[in-house]
């Protein structure tokens, strides 16, 4: 069996390969690719592998968009983080899907259903795959959140997504500052917020920051190959994107 693996993350696609080699030795990784670019690029310029791995998050995007630029003719797994709601639309016609970390009893099971339809042929249809895809896709994008509530005073009062330029971190309290320069407080951590919103339209910086695409004015190329965030409003920080991460902020940006 020949398998490709799309995943941006290299310690979960190194974790993935140990764990295919456990499962299966005779499996053959053709290609770890990283991006939805390279999917593309790759996919159709060469035999098509029997089976792809593929996360659904990319630096680069979503990877349903290798369904709508590239034909593929194989089965897919997907490995994700998402919760189990997100998923059941494709639970049925694709393959299977396994959650981050990836479990090495769960990735038997599902090599173990590749392998049951594809001995049948004809209960495999890629047009049902990318059907699935094309569901989950709305899934997603309806599970993303609109509004916040924030405190004022005695007060709690909804905030829309859309009037958010940033959320950020300040004394171990998280805020957010809206496009009009109000400042609010919010009792979720950084990382659940992140984890609501769309991630088209918005980017974790830095520990300390999520910024929204329309706060960022421009972006200044600053030492040691960091980059420089101008936001408006402006924040009280400077805010910095790390040289690791430079080249998928770019990507992001122009997306």
């Amino acid at each position: 069996m020949k398998v490709l693996i799309l995943e941006d993350e290299p310690g979960a696609a190194q974790n993935l390969l140990d764990l295919i080699h456990e499962v299966d030795e005779s499996i053959e990784v053709l290609a770890i690719l990283e991006s939805v670019k390279e999917a593309v690029a790759l996919i159709g310029k060469q035999n098509a592998p029997d089976l792809g791995f593929f996360d659904i998050r990319l630096a680069d995007g979503l990877s349903f968009e290798v369904f709508e630029k590239a034909s593929i003719d194989f089965p897919v797994i997907f490995t994700t983080a998402f919760d189990e709601y997100a998923l059941q639309a494709f639970k049925v016609n694709s393959i299977d899907y396994l959650l981050k970390p990836v479990d090495k009893e769960a990735l038997a099971n599902a090599l173990d259903k590749y392998r049951a339809i594809y001995q049948r042929e004809d209960l495999f249809d890629p047009e049902s795959v990318r059907k699935s895809i094309r569901d989950v896709h709305l899934h997603e994008e309806k599970r993303y959140k609109k509004s916040f509530l924030v405190y004022v005073k005695d007060q709690i009062i909804p905030v829309s997504v859309e009037q958010i330029a940033y959320f950020f971190l300040e004394n171990e309290l998280v805020y957010c500052r809206t496009h009009d320069n109000r400042k609010f407080i919010l009792d979720q951590a950084l990382d659940k917020i992140g984890s609501q919103l769309n991630p088209n339209d918005f980017y974790r910086s830095n520990r300390q920051y999520l910024v929204s695409r329309q706060a960022i004015q421009s972006v200044v190329q600053h030492f040691n190959r960091k980059l420089k965030l101008r936001l408006t409003p402006e924040p009280e920080e400077e805010v910095f994107i790390s040289k690791t991460k430079a080249t998928a902020f770019k990507g992001w940006l122009e997306m």
